[in-house]
């Protein structure tokens, strides 16, 4: 009987993990729900058996649960805040858009989105600024990621002069990195540039987060992106947050295991 029980706490877990994604993909709250009903029932397993082991390995996993859960509200949560709190744009020096996977020869809809909000900037400063498009090749079969922003720009307008680009870069971390270090070869005055960076609503806490990480000061601006895409976008970029912080978490993760096995002494 314990090791039927056990077996179907695993069997439970394995399917919320197979199946988290798609569902959150498109309701997310139904997710949260499905998340916490699982962590809810795991706990109660864990307080009514009487068997250590079954107590411990249900215990640990409810705990796991619990913490991913956690990191994806809090990103959740530090979303909304920031779109809540960004700050009116009154002029800059550069606009920094960052780079989103290309599949196809074709600008897709969520960079087309950031682009679109570098346009509209663009065209509102009166002192218009240099537009930087960063991000390199998503596959060796296309242009740099760049290359096809720098297209998009010029196809609408924007004249090539304007436009810098930055195609070495394969992560956010290196469109920040390399995107400073091509302003500092440009720029000669002896002030400070004025840098406001444009992507998308969903990735502006990781990108917050990894400008700060890199001393960077900077304004922030969002394409806002519609629910179809925004939520898997988001689930991918839980993925990132779990995965940039994922030596904490493995700390997080081993103390749980040994409170886990001390129940089973």
């Amino acid at each position: 009987m314990n090791y039927l029980l056990m077996l179907m706490v695993t069997v439970i877990e394995v399917a919320i993990i197979y199946k988290i994604r798609f569902v959150y993909s498109r309701q997310p709250i139904l997710a949260i729900i499905l998340s916490s009903s699982t962590i809810l029932v795991f706990y109660i397993i864990s307080r009514l058996t009487l068997d250590k082991y079954v107590r411990a390995y249900t215990f640990n996993f409810a705990t796991v649960n619990v913490i991913l859960l956690g990191v994806m509200l809090f990103y959740m949560f530090e979303m909304k805040q920031d779109l809540k709190n960004m700050q009116a744009l009154h002029g800059t020096d550069f606009l920094l858009v960052l780079g989103n996977k290309c599949m196809s020869s074709h600008v897709p809809p969520i960079l087309a989105g950031r682009l679109d909000k570098a346009i509209e900037l663009y065209s509102d400063f009166t002192d218009k600024p240099k537009i930087i498009v960063s991000g390199g090749k998503s596959s060796v079969a296309l242009d740099s990621e760049a290359e096809m922003m720098r297209g998009y720009l010029i196809d609408r307008g924007i004249p090539e002069q304007m436009i810098i680009e930055e195609n070495e870069s394969m992560t956010t971390v290196q469109n920040l990195e390399f995107s400073a270090i091509k302003i500092r070869q440009i720029w000669e005055k002896e002030t400070h540039p004025r840098v406001i960076i444009v992507t998308s609503d969903y990735h502006i806490p990781r990108t917050k987060n990894h400008a700060k990480n890199l001393g960077l000061n900077v304004q922030f601006a969002a394409s806002r992106t519609v629910s179809m895409l925004k939520w898997p976008a988001m689930f991918r970029e839980f993925t990132a947050i779990v995965w940039c912080h994922r030596y904490s978490l493995l700390t997080i993760l081993g103390m749980d295991i040994l409170f886990s096995l001390s129940m089973c002494m």
